[in-house]
């Protein structure tokens, strides 16, 4: 089975490849407030402010290319993809080629425009990391260093797949069905549009997935949670969640609780007292609401209903920053099929390490969806937020599915081609509208976007072939790796 999990790994990098590619400028989500978060270090070596401007380069290339709709609040000159390829045609290609030619040394310059800088509210590690190597792309193109960064993201969260497998070997004790839950992640459309741009979950991601191995391995060591947790603390403030869920399931291990915590807090704590000494939150969220107007708003102003349906289809397929969508019956056939799968799965009784900590985070979604009501007035929270949960999930499908599992992986290699094809590259080429799908317009789509027929193939094929594995995987024999729970 472990080559079969290392081409798994390789085609999803094949995937991830064209979606890096296919993605245009700034499409993923927050991607040019994340970006910012590395110039602002690489440049001033010092933790960003909200207040702090985002580069000139930055800026420069928002005016010049086409944005996603979320940004249609910012008003001329910047202009959404629907008004960008409305422009003449001389008119778009100077601004393209304007925008490679935008000097490098801007983006050691302040920006004219007062663009909220709301990503600083991110902890470092993430930012530390892919600062590195971004120095020493600086005299790159800008398109060129943020498709650099996404690959280097992508490949970063790609190592999930390989955990997720190890993960599921001590919970299913069957590598067959450890292989399809790796498939599950390799082929969702979800996931590699999450992935495939610059933002820390990247690396969020992969911290939860090994936290997950370490957590249901035998023999488990004393420190490497501990540091795991401190790890993954420090590169997504969300995963504060997993402390509650962490202290449900140690709650008769309390010495053991209590040196992990210990360990995460040495390494992550100093971010967080620091945002509660600036007067931030202690997650350094700037929504601020009181407690019981969150509880309120929880209790009578949200339709939980609606709201899941919100979660479940931004976290299955969310066309990036220009929020893309499917025909509704599409994700609720999906959410259907999960809601039987999980329902499957808690027959079965080791499931509870999964099942705790995936339940702590969706209560914490939860109240985040009150903060968003009663901060915002929009009583949801995007799906995107549930990846880093992605190893346990997909674990729990499998688990109540077994090998019928096989027919989620075909349904979600053909949502991502689908996807892509039909409604993502047409839109971003300008020749369809919003959410209308044409699928034989995908070949002029790659053209007018500049992306290489043989990596659009390669994608095709990368998918398809997961599918095949999947497909093509014996079932019938057990092969036990560890005891059940």
């Amino acid at each position: 089975m472990r080559w079969r999990v290392f081409i798994l790994w390789l085609l999803f990098l094949v995937r991830g490849s064209f979606y890096c590619a296919m993605l245009p400028l700034w499409e993923g989500w927050d991607e040019y407030a994340h970006f910012a978060w590395l110039q602002h270090w690489i440049d001033h070596g010092t933790l960003p402010g909200f207040h702090d401007p985002v580069s000139r380069e930055i800026d420069e290339s928002m005016r010049l290319a086409p944005l996603a709709g979320e940004l249609r609040w910012i008003g001329p000159p910047y202009q959404t993809h629907s008004q960008w390829w409305k422009l003449p045609a001389a008119e778009r290609t100077e601004r393209m080629r304007r925008l490679a030619n935008l000097p490098p040394a801007f983006a050691h310059q302040p920006a004219e425009h007062p663009f909220d800088f709301y990503e600083a509210q991110q902890p470092p590690l993430y930012y530390w990391g892919l600062s590195v190597p971004l120095r020493l792309l600086r005299q790159w193109p800008l398109e060129a260093r943020v498709k650099a960064v996404r690959r280097l993201s992508m490949a970063l969260a790609s190592l999930a797949i390989p955990l997720t497998w190890l993960a599921a070997r001590f919970i299913l004790t069957d590598d067959a069905l450890a292989l399809l839950c790796a498939a599950l992640l390799a082929v969702a459309p979800g996931f590699v549009i999450d992935v495939s741009r610059v933002a820390n979950d990247s690396l969020a991601i992969p911290l939860v997935a090994a936290l997950f191995l370490l957590l249901v391995r035998p023999g488990k060591g004393l420190l490497a949670p501990g540091i795991t947790l401190g790890a993954a603390l420090l590169a997504k403030a969300y995963l504060l969640a997993l402390i509650p869920g962490l202290a449900l399931l140690w709650w008769r291990q309390k010495r053991r609780l209590a040196l992990t915590v210990l360990i995460a807090f040495l390494i992550a704590g100093w971010w967080y007292v620091r945002n509660l000494m600036l007067g931030y939150s202690l997650s350094g969220w700037m929504l601020r609401a009181d407690a019981a107007q969150v509880l309120k708003a929880a209790a009578f102003r949200i339709n939980w209903f609606s709201a899941a349906h919100v979660i479940a289809k931004s976290f299955l397929w969310f066309g990036g920053w220009s929020f893309l969508t499917m025909k509704s019956w599409i994700y609720v056939t999906f959410e259907l099929a999960a809601l039987l799968a999980v329902a499957l799965a808690f027959r079965r009784r080791n499931l509870r390490i999964p099942a705790v900590l995936t339940g702590t985070y969706l209560l914490a979604m939860a109240w985040g969806v009150a903060v968003y009501a009663v901060a915002q007035n929009v009583p949801n929270l995007p799906g995107w937020y549930l990846w880093p949960m992605g190893s346990m999930i997909s674990v729990i499908l499998v688990a109540g599915l077994r090998r019928y599992a096989v027919g989620l992986v075909a349904a979600l290699a053909a949502l991502d081609l689908y996807g892509a094809a039909a409604l993502q590259t047409p839109f971003y080429a300008g020749l369809v509208e919003r959410n209308k799908a044409a699928a034989g317009q995908f070949f002029t789509a790659l053209s007018r976007l500049g992306i290489p027929l043989p990596l659009a193939l390669a994608w095709v094929a990368a998918t398809l072939a997961i599918v095949a594995i999947a497909v093509m995987t014996d079932y019938s024999l057990e092969k036990p790796h560890g005891p059940q729970r």
